[in-house]
């Protein structure tokens, strides 16, 4: 049976869920999810430590960690992991968020002993040089510097600040230029040593792959060492700065607005994620029909979700001329507005639930949203969701759900953050 959908008589038969789990002695833990009718595996490594983990002074430690995992380990330096990968066509790479870091590849199912070696040998001996990090600092200050000069981060960077003020969720996750330049190789290392051990671990695989044959190479590997500790997380408190503005003398004025939502654990997650598809989650949504294709306020617009484990936001993002920044404003509080108050009619909820049941049927043709839904579920909530749970879940929101979580998550103070030649709020 393949990963698609199949229509029999009407009845939808869920994508083919394989997914096997193991968990380590010292609390590492192994997923995969066969489909070996694929020529292509898909691998990752995810580390449930992240920016949100830093101290003020080691403000960029995960993403500089990041970056020099792949500089070199006791056997490789940093040619050998590239033409490694790049050899068999394949892909390498990672990326830090608040709660994890995360590094992966995707080779041809071939070649997946070799990609299977090569991760975990970064995880396992990285070198750390101290002339690879003066390097990457140096690449880091510049990628910082080219996010500051980008009005969109900004406004994004601006409203986390203003939703999460005063709290790691609120920062930069690249850190921020006195952290980076002060950030020295102890630093890094001890932060590594501390924090990269098996309780925060995840290794995860898809495509045309064995489990016994990952766990082995796992265990044969990370096995023996101790378990380590996980982070210990402080909420944000309930404060909410209502704007922001960084005058920039750019021609548009850049727009974000954003709300406070619960965590990614909560039962409401699935009528949230209803909720932003209606609000911003496409063409067809509530946001661009009315701003983009009735009005012509601006060139894109759209809402997404950032869940973390116990809160998150929804956020719209958008930009146009300066002049005409209030009326964008006001509007998307109206819509807002709107939706809190008369919710959504079955129709338009049928159309929503359509869009995601398909979404997810398509995002498993793809190795790699394979294996990120197992990473990131097993890694953020603890878990991997079934697939017909999944669709289960969606398939069971109501209006009335719909309508709830819309009058409580714009009824809450929202944030502002706004870039460009004119304030406004």
């Amino acid at each position: 049976m393949t990963s698609g959908v199949r229509s029999t008589g009407g009845t939808r038969v869920p994508p083919v869920d394989r997914v096997e789990r193991t968990v380590l002695d010292n609390g590492l833990r192994v997923l995969t999810d066969s489909a070996p009718e694929r020529a292509s595996v898909s691998l990752a490594a995810w580390v449930g430590v992240g920016s949100r983990d830093e101290s003020d002074e080691l403000a960029g430690a995960s993403h500089f960690l990041e970056h020099l995992l792949f500089k070199g380990t006791a056997e490789r330096d940093a040619r050998a992991i590239a033409l490694a990968v790049d050899g068999v066509g394949g892909d390498m790479n990672a990326f830090t968020a608040n709660e994890h870091t995360a590094f992966y590849a995707s080779v041809p199912a071939s070649d997946a002993d070799m990609a299977i070696d090569l991760l975990l040998d970064v995880l396992e001996r990285p070198l750390l040089a101290e002339s690879e990090l003066e390097a990457e600092r140096h690449v880091i200050l510049e990628e910082l510097a080219a996010a500051q000069e980008d009005p969109d981060d900004q406004a994004s960077v601006g409203l986390f600040e203003a939703l999460f003020p005063g709290h790691p969720l609120g920062r930069e996750t690249l850190g921020t230029p006195e952290s980076i330049r002060s950030i020295t190789r102890a630093d890094v290392a001890g932060f590594f040593e501390h924090w990269y051990q098996p309780a925060n671990l995840v290794v995860a695989g898809a495509g045309n792959i064995d489990h016994s044959r990952l766990l082995a190479e796992v265990q044969s590997r990370f096995g023996a060492r101790p378990t380590g500790e996980r982070p210990q997380r402080e909420s944000p408190s309930s404060i909410v700065t209502p704007h922001v503005f960084l005058e920039r003398p750019v021609e548009l004025t850049h727009l974000a607005v954003g709300w406070r939502t619960n965590g990614a654990t909560s039962e409401d997650r699935y009528a949230l994620a209803v909720l932003n598809h209606v609000f911003g989650g496409g063409p067809s949504s509530i946001l661009f029909q009315e701003i983009r294709e009735a009005r012509g306020l601006t060139y894109s617009v759209g809402s997404e979700l950032s869940q973390h484990r116990d809160v998150g936001a929804l956020s719209v993002h958008c930009a146009t001329l300066a002049q005409q920044g209030p009326q964008l404003l006001a509007l998307i509080e109206e819509l807002a507005g709107r939706l809190a108050s008369n919710g959504i009619d079955g129709e338009t909820l049928a159309h929503a639930k359509g869009a995601m049941r398909g979404g997810m049927v398509m995002g498993f043709e793809s190795v790699v949203s394979r294996m990120t839904r197992l990473a990131a579920g097993e890694t953020i909530i603890g878990k991997v969701t079934a697939v017909e749970e999944h669709l289960e879940r969606i398939e069971a929101v109501t209006t009335a759900d719909v309508e709830r979580v819309a009058a409580t998550l714009f009824g809450s103070p929202r944030a502002v953050s706004v870039v460009g030649p004119a304030d406004f709020s």
